[in-house]
């Protein structure tokens, strides 16, 4: 049962976002917070930003 919980992240979001977000989550029940906001940021760029550059790159290509 356990070991579903920790895998949960991975199954449910992908293979990129998951993993990201299980460090955010990981990492700031065991005290670091700082590492788990570092995790945030890079989710928030991956989520937000990679398909605001790839539409802009499509868009020039049209």
């Amino acid at each position: 049962m356990i070991r579903w919980k920790r895998l949960a992240p991975f199954l449910l979001l992908g293979p990129i976002s998951g993993p990201l977000l299980a460090g955010v989550v990981f990492n700031y029940r065991e005290g670091r917070p700082v590492l788990a906001g570092l995790y945030a940021i890079a989710l928030l760029e991956f989520v937000v930003l990679l398909p605001v550059v790839v539409a802009r790159l499509g868009l020039k290509l049209v």
